[in-house]
């Protein structure tokens, strides 16, 4: 049966129930004038009428179905012949929708989607703000005294927690394993809403010194190491070297986010595994300033705002400030932060741009969709007036003409979310760990969703505007005129060109946006750092306190470890420190000279270190003046500080034999400068380091350390030698991590790497389109104007001439869109310099390649169309027509 003879059939079902409505009509008014007898031929017929109504019904169902299935069998026979229009056409699809779900699945994740806890929105970060420190620091962590003053007085919220984060070893039956912990007050149950799946949470006088040895499991740890025991509630397990009994295991949809503050030790921080109360001492809550360490979270109370909460502790912290010693003076605010806006931290921005890099590359394949599909609906107007001299109505020329289309959206969204299904989960492997707090990513259904109808209602649209077009063309212009007059409108070629310059001047912005990252993590790559990084290797160790409680013997732990990294073969020089480079700061302190009586809080702040002798030539940081400490110098006050330090507190001195002190710390022996170091960039690449002071080791000494070896031979070959070197000293300390400098360097601009190689894929992508896209136009023009280059060329048109008009007819397009997408970039600039690094966004030499770029993609996609049309025999094109 023909497309036209259904919707004969229709007409025919649509009469037949017209005159069903006219039966029951005429039925109801026998109803009403009638007795008994014409009441029971009014329900006779009525029963009649039904049943005609649902054969009718039936019928009409059948021919939809078998009308549907028709479609489908002819748009597939229509497809496989056309087997590249197909592949391209539903390939362009699927990329496009399936990047836009995985990126959209991201951003949702990490930005928009709240997290897994009871009303999250009401979550807060509590930061202090210094004024006099805010230049160096414009947040800092919370002070013990001063978090158990706002617990006490405050009034918009509805529970409050400190906590600090870090890792200790867990004993185990074989080598000893490091475990991230976190060490909170019991608040933090409240604050989250959140239960133990085993066991009960903290009690108030387990968060005492002395009675703080006890821990709740997370549930992984709980499976992995204590294979799921029911009865672990009760038990004893080794942490940190000491004995902790375990009375809880949270459940396993519970994930802690880490929440290292912006001064805390930036080693890569180990998933939280272990929760330990935290107890304050006396004497640290006697402090009335007190060291600023802990991070701290809170639940506001219902109906109260940021802001409200904001003015109440404001208003404590003026009471605070009032009541701090002279010599401690400082003006004291708060900064709340919503949760999850505080971990998405500066990646916000980022993020964004990616979304919109992946919304252009979808724009870009629903462009080179369309200009395909109007090409394909200007060679199907003869088929279309065959079938409208036949009878067929405009609809159902509508419908023959998006038949392949819908079938084409359905099959392209069907791979896209197939695609994203699949780069969801291995787009996690690549996450940087600023990005990576929510644990495992899952596909977004509702994302990809949208991402689909998005794509396939502009895939059908796409397809509209053409099938509208050709069904409108009369059948006897094309049955009478032949080919000649089946070729393309002057129009239709005007939107197809239009359509080009749309997805090159996106291309061009794609281009150009990921040239400028690229140049600028080249830059920041290759920026004087001021130390190397060739064959040396680090590790991070992590003491028991238990065994190690203090200095003393943390320091003999670690001057046996370095004798015993001396003595390996290839090994140079090997040093311990408290932070390994480019893994932020840890330390912070006042400086003070001699004859500064300043309050404390008006000294200045320096970024502290304490390192081993050997720190300096192991990873080459230049010496100035005076000389590094060594092993002889063991127990004495000694420092070595930076060129900014220098300048800082001795301005137009040389600081080599001066002293000062630590802050308000008068009673301790005063430092000797034994030496300064050439500034450098060991916290961030991105800017010089603060002011750093350097102290030996056995001056200070924590339990967790960084040591960094420089070697002569494969650095790669001493991860093992490393690890049992330390164990010869200690089989009870845990080695985590062992790996190449190079390698901490190359993480440190992790998160500009992913958004640059997520730049870099659409871009290319997006080329690839365009060139499709010039392509596609070029070539169908040229089969086109076939008799226009035949005639040509019979009147003595040379090759050269034939190509030179292809190309115009190409680049013209692209040279347009070119421009467009230069302005694009460059209007958008203010957006991405904040992101750069030495590069200026409206840089002419990127822009100039971008534009090459897609001027290179425009001329290989029209070379190999100018090469048909130079090969055109002029006879042969003038006797088809």
């Amino acid at each position: 049966m023909n497309w036209w003879q259904f919707g004969r059939r229709d007409a025919d079902l649509e009469r037949e129930l017209q005159s069903d409505l006219d039966l029951e009509e005429e039925v109801q008014r026998q109803n009403g004038l009638a007795g008994e007898e014409a009441r029971y031929a009014a329900r006779r017929a009525l029963g009649n009428m039904a049943l005609i109504r649902e054969q009718t019904h039936e019928a009409w169902g059948w021919a939809t179905l078998e009308r549907l299935a028709q479609d489908l069998r002819y748009a597939v026979r229509q497809l496989r012949r056309s087997p590249g229009f197909s592949v391209v056409t539903a390939a362009t699809l699927a990329l496009g929708i399936g990047a836009t779900t995985a990126i959209f699945t991201l951003v949702y994740d990490v930005m928009l989607r709240p997290l897994p806890f009871a009303q999250a929105d009401r979550l807060v970060t509590m930061e202090e703000i210094a004024v006099e420190w805010s230049n160096i620091y414009p947040t800092l962590p919370v002070s013990a005294n001063h978090f158990t003053f706002w617990l006490q007085h405050n009034r918009s919220f509805d529970s409050m927690a400190v906590m600090r984060q870090g890792s200790a070893p867990l004993g185990t039956d074989g080598r000893p394993l490091q475990v991230g912990v976190l060490t909170t007050t019991p608040g933090i149950f409240s604050v989250l809403r959140v239960q133990p799946q085993l066991g009960r949470i903290f009690a108030l006088e387990e968060a005492q010194p002395g009675n703080e040895h006890v821990a709740i499991l997370m549930y992984d740890l709980w499976r992995e190491q204590f294979a799921g025991d029911p009865g672990i509630i009760g038990k004893t397990m080794r942490l940190n070297g000491f004995p902790y009994t375990v009375i809880g295991v949270m459940p396993p949809s519970f994930h802690m986010p880490s929440v290292l503050g912006p001064m805390g030790n930036a080693n890569r921080p180990l998933p939280i595994e272990v929760l330990e109360p935290l107890a304050f001492s006396k004497e640290r809550l006697a402090e009335q300033m007190g060291d600023l360490n802990y991070f701290g979270l809170a639940r506001l109370r219902p109906g109260v705002s940021v802001a409200v909460a904001t003015a109440d502790l404001d208003a404590l912290q003026h009471t605070i400030s009032a009541n701090l010693p002279a010599n401690e003076k400082a003006t004291l605010s708060v900064m709340l932060t919503p949760f999850q806006e505080q971990l998405v931290g500066n990646n916000r921005k980022p993020l964004m741009i990616v979304l919109a890099a992946v919304a252009g590359l979808l724009l870009v394949g629903c462009v080179n969709i369309a200009n395909l599909l109007l090409a394909r609906a200007v060679g199907q107007k003869q088929q279309m007036a065959v079938a409208a001299a036949l009878g067929a109505r405009r609809a159902q020329l509508v419908r023959m003409a998006l038949r392949e289309t819908v079938l084409l959206a359905v099959a392209g969204g069907g791979l896209g979310v197939l695609l994203a299904f699949v780069t969801v989960p291995a787009m996690q492997r690549y996450l940087p760990a600023a990005l990576d707090f929510r644990g495992p990513l899952h596909l977004d259904w509702a994302g990809a969703g949208c991402a689909l109808l998005l794509a396939v209602v502009a895939t059908l649209l796409a397809g509209a505007a053409p099938a509208f077009m050709v069904s409108r063309t009369a059948p006897n212009e094309v049955l009478q005129a032949g080919s000649r007059l089946a070729s393309e409108s002057r129009g239709s070629r005007q939107v197809r060109r239009v359509l080009v310059g749309l997805e090159v001047a996106v291309s061009v912005a794609l281009v150009l946006m990921t040239g400028l990252l690229t140049a600028s993590l080249v830059k920041l790559m290759h920026v004087d750092r001021g130390f190397t990084t060739e064959k040396t290797m680090t590790a991070v160790i992590d003491l028991p306190t238990m065994s190690y409680p203090d200095d003393q013997p943390r320091a003999a732990f670690y001057r046996e470890v370095l004798e015993r990294m001396d003595r390996l073969p290839g090994v140079e020089h090997a040093a311990i420190t408290s932070v390994l480079p480019l893994t932020g700061d840890s330390w912070g302190d006042m400086a003070r000279v001699a004859g500064d009586n300043r309050p404390v809080t008006q000294l200045p702040l320096e970024s502290f270190r304490w390192v081993g002798p050997e720190y300096f030539s192991t990873i080459n940081l230049q010496l100035i003046a005076g000389q590094f400490f060594t092993q002889s110098d063991w127990g004495k006050d000694v420092a070595v500080v930076s060129e900014k330090t220098a300048k800082s507190l001795w301005p137009g001195k040389n600081p080599v034999g001066l002293q000062f002190t630590r802050g308000d710390r008068s009673k301790e022996l005063p430092f000797t400068v034994i030496g300064m170091v050439a500034d450098a960039r060991t916290i961030s690449l991105a800017k010089p380091d603060p002011m750093l002071i350097y102290v030996p080791y056995w001056y200070r000494c924590e339990q967790t350390a960084g040591l960094v070896l420089r070697t002569r031979q494969d650095p790669s070959e001493m991860a093992e030698a490393i690890r049992q070197t330390i164990w010869s000293v200690d089989r009870g300390v845990p080695v985590p991590t062992v790996r190449a400098l190079s390698g901490m360097v190359a993480d440190s601009v992790a998160n500009q790497r992913f958004e640059m190689d997520l730049l870099l894929l659409f871009a290319v992508s997006a080329l690839f389109l365009a060139g499709l896209g010039v392509y596609g136009v070029v070539t169908y023009s040229v089969v086109q104007r076939s008799r226009e280059i035949g005639l040509r060329m019979a009147l003595g048109a040379q090759r050269t001439s034939v190509y030179r008009l292809v190309f115009r007819d190409g680049l013209f397009p692209v040279a347009v869109g070119a421009a467009a997408g230069v302005g694009l970039a460059f209007g958008s600039a203010r957006v991405v310099s904040s992101l750069l690094f030495q590069v200026s966004p409206y840089d002419p030499a990127l822009a100039a390649g971008a534009v090459g770029a897609l001027f290179a993609v425009g001329a290989a996609a029209c070379l190999l169309p100018a090469r048909r049309a130079a090969a055109v025999e002029p006879m042969q094109a003038l006797r088809a027509e």
